[in-house]
């Protein structure tokens, strides 16, 4: 019997984590653009926008003839590969005017998609110390790749007129080109720029592999944690912000806290600024004992996104018996401490989406998607790094951020 029932579970978690397919319709633009908050393009020129690049760094191993992906398999490759990827819009986009309209207006007359049209692999990327049990390139390639890599994110940078970097850290139950599309869409509302990585870990696009996609999550953290030191270190990058999805906020919450602990101890070399944990299914315990070790201390600001309407987390619950951290609790006198230490940790941020437009969509767990109350809250913190007050929320009682009512107006007067 219970075996039958983690199977039911399991079959129908299937929301935790995007479709896969190499297609996506564009997100809703987010209300902080489409109510005249901000102009993501305002001081690009045409070619900076149409030179723009999107990397990419995965673990997946290359596909062969064999595999159904056409860039890279859906099994583990060990090595960090990184590259560029190449996304194609359909209808195109030919002129800065048409990208300004699509991008600024809350309605598109015109239903716009995207697609992985190709990828530009650059090579793998040297984790040092390299893993004794993993079979490298020779050193010559790993040396060429670390350079090749180091001047491609300089001159996104430069181009850009940004100095961040932005990385999307993926759920479950994807093959490679749908996160990569995803990061996509989040940097084209970022303006383009900074530079800004899709992390691809090998997740598996089946419905049957949450468990086994959770385990290979946990594999690939020293790797993230190395792209991370890498361009903190290594190129022009001021501050590299996470953005992780689903079960990819485990990896995402994993890696800072490793990062944390290093901090802790004094050797370091990776500055962390925005971490953002979306639809998350970590367990709150483990992420207070986290917070314990000195979690926010590596960090400028860990936001934490919930949702009363997230039917993905609820199963998520069900099936480990615990909360988990992107669902919204309910106020108890035994939770009454809890909140007022919250409250008290300036660094540290909860955003309820449950009546934010567009958030229960679905199943309710694409809502950074879905909801562009929730996207343009996202956007807004990866931008300028405020805290929830200045981006237009407001909190009564308890340490829970929200949307109010008139959200659109109010980020106007914020930002004009």
């Amino acid at each position: 019997m219970a075996r039958k029932l983690l199977l039911f579970l399991v079959l129908f978690l299937t929301a935790c984590g995007e479709k896969q397919y190499n297609e996506i319709v564009l997100m809703p633009s987010p209300v902080s653009v489409t109510s005249g908050a901000i102009d993501p393009f305002k001081g690009n020129t045409s070619r900076a926008l149409s030179h723009n690049t999107l990397f990419y760094a995965t673990d997946r191993a290359p596909a062969t003839p064999e595999d159904a992906s056409d860039f890279y398999a859906n099994r583990r490759g060990q090595i960090l590969r990184v590259g560029t990827a190449e996304v194609t819009m359909s209808p195109p986009i030919t002129t800065l005017g048409e990208l300004r309209e699509l991008t600024l207006s809350s309605e598109s007359k015109t239903k716009r998609t995207l697609s992985v049209t190709g990828v530009n692999e650059i090579g793998p990327l040297p984790i040092e110390p390299l893993n004794p049990l993993v079979q490298y390139p020779e050193a010559a390639v790993l040396a060429k790749t670390k350079a090749d890599f180091r001047n491609q994110i300089n001159q996104q940078l430069a181009r850009s007129g940004g100095s961040d970097a932005y990385i999307y850290v993926h759920g479950y139950n994807v093959d490679f080109e749908y996160p990569t599309l995803a990061a996509k869409e989040l940097h084209h509302y970022l303006g383009y720029r900074g530079a800004f990585i899709s992390y691809n870990w090998p997740a598996t696009p089946s419905r049957f592999a949450y468990l086994r996609d959770l385990e290979t999550a946990d594999a690939t953290r020293r790797n993230l944690r190395s792209l991370i030191e890498f361009l903190s270190s290594e190129t022009n990058v001021r501050r590299v912000h996470l953005i992780g999805y689903s079960a990819g906020s485990r990896l995402a919450f994993e890696t800072a806290y490793q990062i944390a602990l290093q901090h802790k101890a004094g050797h370091s070399p990776a500055r962390l600024g925005q971490v953002v944990l979306v639809a998350s299914d970590l367990d709150r315990g483990y992420f207070a004992e986290a917070v314990a070790d000195g979690l926010l201390d590596a960090v400028d600001r860990f936001s934490l996104y919930l949702s009363g309407s997230d039917s993905a987390l609820a199963l998520s619950r069900f099936l480990f018996g615990r909360n988990r951290l992107g669902q919204v609790w309910e106020s108890t006198p035994e939770t009454a401490h809890i909140e007022e230490a919250l409250a008290r940790m300036e660094k540290r941020s909860l955003i309820d989406v449950t009546d934010a437009p567009g958030a229960a969509t679905g199943n309710g767990h694409w809502y950074f998607r879905s909801s562009p109350w929730t996207s343009s809250d996202i956007l807004l913190s990866l931008m300028h790094g405020q805290a929830p007050h200045k981006r237009g929320l407001e909190r009564t009682v308890g340490p829970v951020w929200r949307f109010p009512a008139n959200y659109p107006e109010r980020l106007h007067q914020l930002y004009n």
